[in-house]
């Protein structure tokens, strides 16, 4: 079978998304498909890239980015001034208010179907975020590219994306929405509570929708760690608006005799380093996953999505505590629970003190979940 995979990221991104992606692309290919992966050049000014990232199996075609937006938000350019720093601030802020989609519109809406092997496959796979990707699809489709299907693969929605700053009214962006959706053949959520929202939002288009986890790319199978301490890892973005990491950082703090606590993500939170707790901003996990004893994640506090890195550590035989928040927290709890892999608590300075203490003092043996193998979870958007 062959495949187009459309994504306006980089796909050397380092984040959440393009994890996704990638184990989903390994996963084709472990069906036997064949997959050309549209994509953008990457900006090592703007974008956080993982120069390391093994890709291969699969044929890669790079588009030009935004030259304009990467030289305007460059954040290397060491000679600029206090000045010109807040003005770029504000210019960002205003952009993200006043657009429904990023930076990547221009080169979603210039896409030349030339610039494929092809003209004709068996499955167009687009993915989002960025929402583009799906419009880099219909300008290819308008272009003449021949499909047998198509499948709208999305994390975040749009009208109901918590991370949203757009000035425009949820009625307008659902319209907008809806338009994007209904001509795909196949969309897929991966959240249960996002699959089921979208359903009620768009019921004539409920037929299409479907929900499929988020696959891992790979079992990552850890030897037991040497740690002085106890070594416990957050390891994603934790933006205020949407995760509250302030329990987890206070009971550390408090158990710093026996604690060590390592966060590392994109954040507008400021948290201050102590003896026991070591901050860093997003870059290359893996060392530090290697490392930590309790891997941690912290649902959104409003929302329908779940955290992709909740089925990325699925991958490894490390003990992965849940730390639940938000309207649909025993929803996903239990959705969770069958799979006999996660440890759950409230997020609350007395409830996380405790089961860390029980899972110090009870240590259980893991394994990688199988039902997120990306063979497994490719194999189920193929039979779509």
């Amino acid at each position: 079978m062959k495949v187009l995979f459309i994504c306006m990221f980089p796909v050397e991104a380092n984040n959440s998304a393009m994890m996704r992606n990638l184990a989903l692309v390994n996963g084709l290919l472990s069906n036997k498909c064949e997959v050309d992966f549209v994509t953008i050049t990457a900006s090592e000014n703007v974008q956080a890239v993982n120069k390391n990232e093994k890709l291969d199996g699969f044929n890669i075609i790079k588009l030009k980015g935004n030259d304009l937006y990467n030289t305007v938000t460059s954040v290397k350019n060491g000679g600029k001034s206090v000045f010109k720093s807040l003005a770029i601030s504000i210019l960002r802020k205003v952009y993200h208010k006043v657009t429904i989609y990023d930076h990547t519109l221009k080169i979603a809406q210039q896409i030349d179907i030339n610039r494929l092997n092809q003209k004709e496959y068996d499955l167009v796979i687009s993915s989002s975020d960025p929402k583009t990707s799906h419009i880099a699809a219909i300008n290819l489709m308008n272009q003449g590219l021949k499909y047998k299907k198509w499948i709208q693969y999305w994390g975040d929605p749009m009208a109901m994306d918590i991370t949203n700053r757009s000035i425009y009214p949820n009625l307008y962006l659902r319209s907008i929405e809806r338009k994007l959706l209904k001509d795909a053949d196949q969309i897929i959520y991966v959240s249960p509570c996002t699959y089921e929202a979208q359903k009620q939002t768009f019921p004539e288009l409920a037929e299409k929708m479907s929900f499929v986890p988020i696959p891992y790319r790979e079992q990552r199978i850890y030897p037991e760690t040497k740690n002085a301490k106890f070594l416990i890892g957050y390891f994603g973005a934790y933006m205020k608006i949407s995760r509250n990491l302030e329990p987890l950082y206070t009971t550390c703090d408090h158990l710093r005799q026996n604690i060590d606590l390592i966060i590392m993500g994109e954040s507008d939170c400021e948290f201050a380093e102590k003896e026991n707790i070591t901050v860093y901003p997003r870059g290359n996990i893996s060392e530090y996953e290697a490392k930590a004893d309790l891997l941690v994640c912290v649902l959104n506090k409003v929302g329908t999505q779940i955290p992709g890195k909740i089925y990325h550590y699925a991958a490894t035989n490390k003990p992965i505590l849940i730390i639940l928040d938000g309207e649909n927290k025993e929803t996903i709890r239990t959705y969770l629970e069958p799979y006999n892999r996660y440890i759950f608590c409230e997020n609350n300075k007395e409830d996380i003190e405790r089961i860390i203490k029980e899972i110090i003092e009870h240590p259980v043996q893991y394994n990688p979940c199988k039902a997120f193998d990306s063979r497994m979870i490719a194999e189920r958007i193929l039979e779509l």
